[in-house]
């Protein structure tokens, strides 16, 4: 940065009302932020994390002087010891992104958004010899290793592109970089899918990078710690995990890893039925099973299924499909006909937590990638009929072995899906990956095979995503249970933005319900809510 660069409001904004990205990451990540923190213990330092809408914030600024005034500003706790502390906004903004955070810029009218903190904090320069600047993007990851020397191997994905000017011109390399420090992770040009690199083969500056962004955060759950050992609460904390694997027809020899999601995913998502309520909303749907001599496509009366979670009220995790008609409902159907809330049977949590488990773990094959999920994932969980069998198929409740994870062979690929039970024609599937398979690598003894085809093949998920499969066609390959996924920390991070986005949009409905009822108590209400969103949104500085 030259010495003629001032860290002021005016210099940060300028950069974002022109849309200058690079210019903010070349001049702003090791601009000084004095930045209040909290000492709770001698050991235990850590920036003040204060709640702002529906998130939380940093608090600081380039000025100490602005900073320290700050305190004043704010009340807490006796027992914390408040102090300024410099820190590079780079640090701060990684720390932000990673812990879902934001930063306030004290004595002005900047609060650095989520944009802004994944810009500044997952984003570097780096000058080649030649003088060449390349942008490096990166997003962390933590890949398990079952029966390995090492549980847990650390990596990043990185997106190095060529800098010219104020602009990132064309992307350079694609590179999955595994942290070797002590250890061989894979010899050369093995990996995943051939493309992985080790720490060892980078550049010295390009480790220094890597080894800036694997640095811990800061650790606020050790805040919490602290506080339940002086209350004495360590040994009900130690109680928490209540998770205990059912049976599988999967050999459960390969099933560790698995087992080790399922268990996350079961205390910190799905931890009991008490926490957890299932809303039925009364809506027109279209029939799962389809009426004879019919082309048209009706809706009727029904009902849509979705779980709401006690401790998380912005999560929302609908049960995917166009929900059950009425006259769907069966004797054997268990889900409730009457809109409202409902408690959640526990045997839907069970299977439930299962299914986000498998497809969480399905995702978790690709390291380098998110695991990205779709609206209606999980229709699975709830009754529903497959596309070659024209009746309603119930899952089993008491069978807890359903749903698992398993391959379709057709031809030369193998299709992922989960198996959701059984009936006499053979398992009941769900494909969890779009593909086109031809007529002839169907597998054979396929029910209602024709009905299927479109053009000669099948259209998985854009046209047929549960189906009815013999079961001597289902496969369980071993290789797909064992071997190098992506952590699940990371995982279950991807899952809860996945609610919190499902919340969003549910939230976005509702607002548009109420618009229609102006006058309404709701409507009034919405009104004043989004008066003072628009307020708030003065502030934030979008555009990144």
């Amino acid at each position: 940065m030259e010495d003629s660069f001032t860290p002021t409001e005016s210099a940060f904004t300028d950069l974002i009302a022109s849309e200058n990205h690079i210019g903010l990451i070349r001049d702003w990540r090791e601009v000084i932020f004095h930045t209040l923190f909290a000492k709770k213990r001698h050991d235990l330092e850590l920036p003040v994390l204060l709640p702002i809408e529906d998130g939380r914030c940093f608090i600081g600024s380039p000025d100490p002087v602005a900073a320290r005034a700050a305190i004043k500003d704010f009340s807490f706790d006796e027992e914390l010891d408040i102090f300024v502390k410099p820190v590079p906004l780079g640090e701060l903004a990684r720390n932000a992104f990673l812990l879902g955070a934001w930063l306030c810029w004290t004595g002005s009218k900047v609060i650095m958004n989520t944009s802004l903190m994944h810009l500044i904090g997952m984003k570097a320069i780096k000058q080649e010899p030649s003088g060449q600047e390349r942008l490096y993007q990166a997003k962390i990851h933590e890949l398990q290793n079952p029966g390995g020397l090492v549980e847990i191997i650390k990596a990043q994905s990185w997106v190095i592109s060529t800098v010219s000017g104020d602009s990132a011109t064309e992307v350079a390399r694609e590179d999955l970089i595994f942290d070797d420090r002590g250890l061989v992770v894979f010899g050369p040009g093995l990996g995943p899918k051939g493309g992985a690199k080790n720490r060892s083969d980078l550049s010295a500056e390009e480790q220094a990078l890597f080894d800036w962004w694997a640095e811990p955060l800061y650790d606020y759950a050790a805040l919490k710690e602290g506080s339940e050992r002086e209350n004495g609460a360590d040994e009900n904390a130690k109680s928490v995990d209540t998770y205990v694997p059912a049976p599988a027809i999967v050999d459960e020899e390969h099933l560790r890893s698995f087992y080790d999601l399922e268990r996350a995913v079961h205390n910190q998502i799905m931890p009991d039925a008490t926490k957890l309520q299932l809303e039925v909303i009364e809506d027109q749907v279209i029939p799962e099973v389809e009426e004879q001599d019919s082309d048209e496509l009706l809706r009727v009366d029904g009902r849509r299924f979705r779980i709401l979670f006690a401790d998380h009220p912005e999560w929302s995790l609908p049960l995917g499909g166009d929900g059950l008609t009425m006259t769907d409902y069966t004797e054997e159907v268990w889900l409730p006909k009457e809109p409202g809330v409902h408690e959640v049977p526990e045997h839907l949590r069970l299977r439930l937590t299962r299914a986000i488990a498998w497809v969480l773990f399905w995702h978790g094959r690709d390291p380098g990638k998110p695991a990205h999920l779709v609206l209606g994932q999980f229709e699975g969980v709830k009754p529903f009929c497959p596309d070659n069998m024209n009746r309603i198929f119930v899952p089993d409740a008491t069978d807890g072995r359903f749903p698992a994870l398993a391959c379709m062979p057709c031809g030369a690929q193998q299709v992922p899906v989960l198996v959701h039970g059984e009936v006499p024609e053979g398992y009941v599937c769900e494909v969890l990956e779009e593909c086109r398979v031809p007529a002839s690598d169907l597998p054979r003894g396929l029910v209602g095979r024709d009905s299927l085809l479109v053009n000669g093949s099948v259209p998985f998920v854009s046209m047929c995503a549960f189906l009815v499969v013999p079961v001597a066609a289902i496969e369980f390959p071993v290789e797909w249970y064992t071997g190098i996924r992506t952590s699940n920390t990371q995982l279950i991070s991807d899952f809860e933005y996945y609610l919190a986005k499902q919340g969003l949009s549910d939230q976005a409905k509702l607002d548009v319900q109420s618009s229609k009822d102006p006058s309404g108590i709701a409507g009034v209400f919405w009104a004043c809510a989004g008066f003072m969103a628009f307020i708030f949104l003065l502030m934030v500085l979008y555009g990144i």
